[in-house]
């Protein structure tokens, strides 16, 4: 095809890096357990470039934000928090993708063992003992009838190949949307595009003045240098 007198092959630029749709619309943040960040630092691994300790610098971080109000819904613990979690290997690393609109899409982070070593999923499991996210009822603007997430609420189980079992946490608090049925059949949708069709979960977390909390978690740059 001919553009004036030029190719418009070559009156195109076609090099750039331009961003995926996720990139532009989605901010990454990450969650881990606090067992878990406490085990990186014993182990050495919570130093950043610059030397200094990511994990005060996220607790510096969470001291300025403005105190929620003291009620369920921005509690980091809930009732059904209170039920026994497995040991802290065997959570895992949740990442929560903030969209422009303030829903949090929850997928597994990159260095979630399940997506780091390519593990097979032979089952995902939304009934957490306590409760099934599979019986979330929602209705309205409001999400009225959701159920209430925490930091550590259990969103689901995966099951591996190898007979190895995550429980993924929520990791940001708020009510539950919904959870992504196509998981139930096609289990390994979320290891093909675990930041697309593949993700967990939805949540509509509580905003303070119309600002999303980050409250725990980390962001990308913080992450990396922590690990």
């Amino acid at each position: 095809m001919v553009f004036g007198d030029v190719p418009i092959e070559e009156s195109v630029v076609l090099d750039h890096n331009y961003p995926s749709v996720s990139e532009r619309y989605f901010t990454n943040y990450y969650f881990i357990p606090d067992d878990l960040s406490k085990s990186n630092s014993a182990s050495g691994h919570e130093k950043s470039e610059n030397g200094k300790n990511c994990t005060e610098d996220i607790n510096s971080q969470d001291t300025k934000e403005e105190a929620p109000p003291a009620d369920k819904e921005n509690s980091d613990t809930f009732e059904e928090d209170k039920e026994s979690l497995p040991s802290p290997d065997k959570t895992g690393h949740t990442c929560v993708m903030v969209h422009t609109n303030k829903l949090c899409l929850l997928t597994l982070s990159h260095r979630h063992p399940v997506l780091a070593e390519k593990k097979e999923i032979t089952d995902i499991n939304f009934d957490v003992g306590k409760f099934n996210r599979l019986n979330n009822q929602v209705s309205g603007k409001g999400k009225r009838g959701a159920q209430q997430m925490g930091l550590r609420s259990p969103l689901c189980i995966i099951t591996c190949s190898d007979s190895s079992q995550y429980t993924v946490l929520a990791g940001v608090n708020g009510k539950l949307v919904e959870v992504n049925e196509r998981l139930i059949a096609t289990p390994q949708l979320l290891m093909q595009k675990p930041n697309a069709e593949g993700y967990l979960a939805i949540v509509l977390p509580p905003l303070r003045n119309g600002v999303f909390a980050r409250s725990k978690l980390l962001s990308k740059e913080e992450y990396e240098a922590l690990l």
